[in-house]
């Protein structure tokens, strides 16, 4: 075997011999579970719950973040890409791949708001 096999082999074993331990040490030297019915309720710090747990809770922001995440990642990897391409004699093509995918990337931005009922693109 390789040495590179061999430590990995060696810190997997090492790895699971610590997360076995680690269980076995808690449920021999850990406290003892206690159960109240406060614990079965809704939250568990103690409150009584009060009221209605069901919310409407928008979700425009999380679609607003996904958006800025895909529009960055489109970007370093667009970066990236252009950084490869750099010494390229022609350079027709790599720009034509950038376009396509540019395009395809703003197209399922353009899906995954139009799927707002607030917003529609």
């Amino acid at each position: 075997m390789e040495a590179g096999v061999t430590t990995f082999l060696v810190f997997a074993v090492i790895a699971a011999l610590f997360g076995g331990g680690s269980i076995v040490a808690n449920h021999v030297l850990g406290a003892k579970r206690r159960q109240s019915y406060l614990q079965r309720t809704t939250y568990e710090c103690g409150e009584e719950p009060e009221g209605e747990a069901q919310i409407d809770f928008p979700t425009q922001h999380y679609t607003f973040a996904i958006v800025f995440v895909a529009v960055d990642i489109l970007g370093f990897l667009l970066a990236l890409w252009a950084l490869t391409f750099r010494g390229a004699n022609s350079a027709w093509y790599p720009v034509f791949i950038a376009v396509g995918f540019t395009a395809l990337a703003i197209t399922g931005i353009y899906y995954a708001l139009s799927g707002e009922k607030r917003w529609v693109v």
